[in-house]
């Protein structure tokens, strides 16, 4: 069950592996709840990603800025260590839509059985694996237990690959020993190999930028999405032809419906670049049941009374619909006509202000006020795009979006 780590192949760059004397010093300076160790594998693997596939370690470290946000803000309300995270990243690579040959889904990789054992809708139609949402939720409370039976979150972490079984069979044979490393040879190989693996992962998230590894950005389409709830069936290819989306792309931001429908059994969810769903919206309506998408950014901001054309983020689902509609007319009759965003804009004379985020990692030495400063930002906005809260703030090497 894993993706990135277990490929194979070379896309080799002008680089070179760090001296084991290098990422020894770098791994002992990690914040980390686990027990590290530098093993020949742990270095094979930190080789993987910062030399042989550099491109592909580029394109996980692109998708953090999508889902590590929102993680991390599940993580904090758990209060569970923020590393944990990294789990996402060695099972799927970041990647909701991610399946294996073993049948496990989702960007945590649930089993079926696991996954169903805590309430998630597995059928022909709904695969909630797939739902960044809910499979964050019910991962790291699988997390929380299994930590709950060792006291120990190495452990914890191997038992998420190989199960309390096996490890409490593995402690049996190395009598008693609760140490990984200790009774890592009694375990299947996958499961060997996954702490070294977590480790080079936990390397890579924090040194990436020593290896002159430069993440890569997430399309337009896929960062600026807008989600509205449905209640009736809707027909993926239809939409898809309609209005001229990628299947493929509307299939991987709505990753939990496992056939080309949405069904109409319960309340369900839409997801499309913004421009598309306000078209979409124009035509058939539902301004009003607009969610917010836990990663979704902001393309534009509303600002009141300057006449901004905007797609309004925020928790209060203020959108774009409501603010035209209350000031024109006109306006409410294009968005019905199905005219395209860019049209109403420029019939409006508006100015689109886009603001384009980076990811920053926080040091011990700076305020989250300080970092708002530094890019010319409100402290409310800050929290806002990273979705923090105020009354816990957020943990230092924690990766935040900030305006470039």
């Amino acid at each position: 069950m894993c993706f990135f780590v277990c490929s194979i192949g070379s896309d080799i760059f002008a680089a070179t592996t760090p001296s084991n004397t290098e990422i020894q010093k770098r791994i002992d300076n990690l914040n980390t709840v686990i027990d590290t160790k530098l093993t020949e594998e742990v270095t094979d693997y930190i080789n993987r990603y910062v030399v042989k596939r550099r491109k592909d370690a580029e394109a996980i470290l692109g998708r953090t800025s999508l889902y590590f946000p929102y993680i991390e803000n599940i993580i904090r309300d758990k209060e569970l260590p923020d590393e944990l995270k990294y789990i996402a990243v060695i099972e799927s690579s970041l990647n909701p839509s991610g399946t294996s040959h073993q049948g496990a889904a989702g960007i945590w990789q649930f089993m079926k059985g696991t996954a169903e054992l805590y309430g998630l809708t597995i059928n022909k139609y709904v695969d909630e694996r797939k739902d960044l949402v809910k499979s964050t939720d019910k991962a790291l409370d699988h997390l929380q237990v299994l930590y709950n039976l060792y006291n120990d979150w190495t452990l914890a972490i191997a038992a998420y690959n190989c199960g309390s079984g096996t490890i409490n069979r593995a402690i049996k044979k190395a009598n008693g020993e609760t140490d990984f490393w200790k009774i890592r040879k009694y375990l299947p190989k996958e499961t060997q190999n996954y702490i070294p693996k977590f480790i080079a992962t936990a390397y890579l998230m924090n040194y990436y930028y020593l290896h002159d590894l430069q993440p890569k950005d997430p399309s337009d389409e896929m960062k600026y999405v807008l989600t509205i709830k449905v209640n009736n069936s809707l027909d993926i290819e239809r939409i898809s032809k309609e209005f001229e989306i990628d299947p493929s792309l509307i299939k991987y931001l709505n990753p939990t419906y496992s056939k080309n429908t949405i069904p109409s059994s319960a309340v369900q969810t839409l997801t499309l670049p913004d421009t598309k769903m306000l078209e979409f919206i124009g035509k058939y309506g539902g301004h009003s049941d607009i969610v917010p998408n836990p990663y979704g950014f902001c393309r534009v901001r509303y600002v009141e009374g300057e006449g901004v054309f905007a797609i309004e983020c925020e928790a209060d689902k203020k959108d774009i619909l409501t603010h035209l509609s209350s000031k024109s007319i006109a306006v409410r009759d294009n968005i019905k006509s199905n005219k395209h965003i860019k049209d109403i804009a420029q019939k409006l004379e508006i100015t689109q202000i886009a603001k384009t985020t980076v990811l920053h990692r926080l040091t011990r030495k700076e305020s989250l006020m300080d970092l708002a400063e530094n890019h010319n930002m409100t402290l409310n906005d800050l929290l806002a795009i990273n979705n923090i809260d105020p009354e816990k703030g957020i943990a230092p090497g924690s990766l935040i979006r900030v305006y470039r």
